[in-house]
């Protein structure tokens, strides 16, 4: 392991690296390079009070990221609207898409945005998103899975906004959504906020909140939903029901010739993960602040 952690350095080619944080899955090795011990971040703190809540009419989406599955599950679809009374959908692009699929959803009196994104950009091009008859374009990038984002994170942060004022000059009219982490307000570009310039720009902000309550996905969001009140922006909450897997991370010193451990640390998936049962009270939960609540996702149901 420490030999891979060694070469995966190299060829990063980074300078002022003294920590690295790796955590093994399944799917191999994540890695992240850091300046300051990440064994010493702390959970966000909460500044601002959550909103309260009360019984009334919610709002809830779906993110649906498989096209081919959604083919063969139009009636899970039909009877999850009803359930849980979601009123729009975020339907992940693909070539195979059409304009029927847009129109058979809209035809059960669902808004439809389509969504793209990944980990530095879109993998359509604008052009390709207006030939559809949606409602809005909602895009998730996620510059934060870069291994040396901790080591650069100005220089990401004006670059993801740099990518979304050029998406929104192409998009023109069609409305623009933006899904953050709930962490961005710690991303300095001058001396500003990430968080803060984005909203500038989207028209309405998901926050991924990730969490096993509903409370505490709203604490989490606070400076957004403050920032969405003042600016006049609707704030949706983005909650995870996919079961999420618990991580180990190993945390290493690096030094001249050698990786010391420092530390591991626990991140529990049952603590990221929102029961499945609770979705469907959602559809009574109003929020002061808060549009409504984004679920990730309809393959998951």
């Amino acid at each position: 392991m420490i030999l891979l952690l060694l070469i995966a350095g190299c060829s990063q080619k980074l300078r002022d690296v003294n920590y690295i944080d790796i955590s093994p899955s399944e799917r191999g090795l994540s890695i992240s390079y850091h300046r300051e011990n990440p064994l010493k971040e702390e959970e966000k703190p909460v500044k601002l009070p959550p909103p309260e809540c009360s019984e009334g009419e919610g709002f809830v989406a779906l993110w649906i990221w498989d096209l081919r599955k959604l083919e063969r599950r139009w009636k899970d679809l039909v009877s999850a609207v009803k359930r849980l009374g979601v009123k729009r959908v975020y339907l992940q692009l693909s070539r195979r898409l059409k304009r029927e699929h847009i129109e058979k959803i809209k035809d059960m009196g669902l808004e439809v945005y389509l969504l793209d994104g990944g980990r530095d950009g879109l993998n359509f091009p604008v052009s390709y998103v207006k030939k559809f008859p949606a409602d809005g374009f909602q895009i998730d990038i996620e510059p934060y899975q870069n291994p040396d984002f901790n080591l650069r994170r100005e220089w990401y942060a004006r670059k993801l906004l740099e990518e979304i004022r050029r998406i929104k000059r192409e998009l023109g009219n069609v409305k623009l959504s933006v899904v953050v982490p709930f962490w961005y307000e710690k991303v300095p570009v001058g001396k500003r906020s990430l968080i803060e310039l984005i909203f500038e720009e989207a028209d309405e902000v998901v926050v991924m909140a990730y969490r096993n309550n509903l409370s505490e996905a709203l604490k989490l969001s606070g400076e957004e939903i403050a920032l969405g009140k003042k600016l006049g922006k609707p704030v949706l909450i983005g909650l995870e029901i996919n079961p999420q897997r618990d991580e180990k991370h190993y945390v290493y010193k690096v030094g001249e010739r050698f990786l010391e451990l420092v530390g591991i640390y626990e991140v529990k998936g049952k603590r990221l993960t929102f029961p499945r049962d609770k979705v469907v009270d959602l559809k009574s939960v109003a929020c002061d602040g808060v549009k409504g609540f984004v679920i990730h996702s309809f393959e998951a149901l």
